[in-house]
């Protein structure tokens, strides 16, 4: 994207290494509002209330850097909690920035962005080779990007931590320890034309156990009320015993959960009642995950008139097989 007059990156914009990622960018990014982001807006526009949907708070674990979905799927959040094991790394200072190295630098956002684009998820895997010792220490700069693609100017950015109590630890105490690489980040934007000013936390988790160990995340999200939550390309981790505090509290605390079959499993949402609107065809996980197969939401899925059609393609089956939407709202 072209910078603003004044840019501290003017110069290098004007390298081929530059102009041939901008191309390359802009190219991929095209294809993936097309085939990623405009689908999704419709669908909450024509689902989830559009314009006048109000979700103040959006939570969305095992997300990485993607803000794409998050966004698509709540538009007017004013507080994104995202959570992922990615580091969140830092910004480099623009003098880190060099003619000889830029290729190289520029490399690492190119190839962390790939699997989202191509395939609707990232991968935490490859998340960690792509960004570790490239471009940046973390995520952070992939999620800016973002960020600015879906039309977001931001405003301020800082490394932040949650302290035992569950409150945030300004950035002079997050970083006061002696090599300390702080586990969160905060994140102030505005979209495009508005005044309104809108917060977005990330922070590396382990959400299965860690939450035993370090239940203060839970109690930082807390202060922020009843969360909208998404979930997609999970790994069924919320079917596995490690991840039920995670999973207690998105069932107990969420007004609407807008998920994948990855999320919590429609056999308990049933038996607690919560009104479930299905979307697309459901079909038999990839493996590893063959065994969490669902045979009660195969059942829902084929209750004629019960599963409206989805119109696009997400999370681990994408391009290859049908995929599923499930939004439940808590009874």
């Amino acid at each position: 994207m072209p910078s603003r007059d004044g840019s501290a990156y003017a110069t290098l914009q004007k390298t081929p290494a530059w102009r041939e990622y901008s191309a390359e960018m802009s190219a991929a990014w095209t294809r993936a509002e097309a085939r990623r982001v405009k689908p999704v807006r419709e669908f909450q526009a024509g689902e989830l209330g559009g314009a006048g949907a109000k979700s103040n708070f959006v939570f969305y674990p095992f997300s990485g850097p993607d803000v794409v979905y998050v966004q698509g799927f709540y538009p007017n959040g004013s507080t994104y909690l995202l959570a992922g094991l990615e580091r969140p790394g830092t910004i480099l200072e623009p003098s880190a920035y060099d003619e000889k190295n830029l290729e190289a630098q520029l490399d690492g956002i190119r190839r962390g962005s790939a699997s989202l684009f191509e395939r609707s998820f990232f991968v935490t895997g490859e998340m960690s080779r792509q960004l570790r010792g490239q471009l940046v220490d973390g995520v952070l700069p992939v999620l800016l990007m973002l960020l600015a693609r879906t039309g977001n100017t931001i405003v301020n950015v800082r490394n932040v931590e949650i302290d035992d109590g569950g409150k945030l630890a300004d950035l002079a105490q997050a970083q006061s320890r002696a090599g300390a690489k702080p586990d969160g980040i905060e994140v102030f934007f505005r979209r495009d034309g508005e005044e309104r000013l809108r917060k977005l936390y990330y922070f590396r988790l382990d959400l299965g156990l860690g939450l035993v160990k370090k239940p203060s995340f839970l109690t930082f999200c807390d202060q922020f009320g009843k969360p909208e939550t998404l979930i997609k390309s999970a790994s069924f981790l919320l079917h596995w015993p490690n991840f039920v505090k995670l999973r207690d509290y998105i069932v107990a605390n969420s007004t609407r959960i807008v998920q994948d079959d990855t999320g919590v499993r429609y056999e308990l949402l049933r038996k607690q009642n919560w009104k479930m609107r299905l979307y697309g065809e459901y079909s038999r996980p990839d493996r590893p995950f063959q065994a969490q197969y669902q045979l009660d939401m195969k059942a829902a899925f084929e209750e004629p008139g019960r599963a409206k059609p989805l119109g696009f393609s997400m999370g681990y089956g994408t391009g290859r097989r049908p995929t599923i939407v499930m939004v439940a709202e808590h009874p």
